[in-house]
């Protein structure tokens, strides 16, 4: 580069600078307001996917109440926990060892 361009650059630099910064910070709100709308479009998505799964619940109901001979079990208070414990066995076998005093 020649020295007269690197003058005229040195001299122009705050209006570069001051111009380069004006068109990040533009880029940068439009990425701002990108990335708001992607995150109300997540949350609408996600209200709206909740909202289904409340009404499939609620149109189950009757169901999961048949299958649980009568029993409404879709409120806490309802509930009743049982601890039950298993013992299982699983394999008993015997062996005869002979000992001897002095064998070790």
């Amino acid at each position: 580069m020649s020295p007269e361009k690197e003058e005229e650059i040195a001299k122009n630099l705050k209006k570069y600078s001051k111009k380069y910064e004006a068109e990040d910070q533009d880029v940068s709100l439009q990425l701002s307001e990108q990335d708001r709308e992607k995150r109300r479009m997540m949350k609408d998505e996600w209200y709206k996917w909740v909202n289904e799964w409340k009404l499939l619940h609620e149109e189950e109901r009757l169901q999961r109440q048949v299958l649980r001979d009568g029993e409404a079990s879709d409120e806490e208070e309802e509930y009743e926990a049982k601890e039950v414990e298993v013992e299982e066995l699983l394999d008993v076998s015997e062996e005869i060892l002979s000992f001897e005093y002095g064998q070790e």
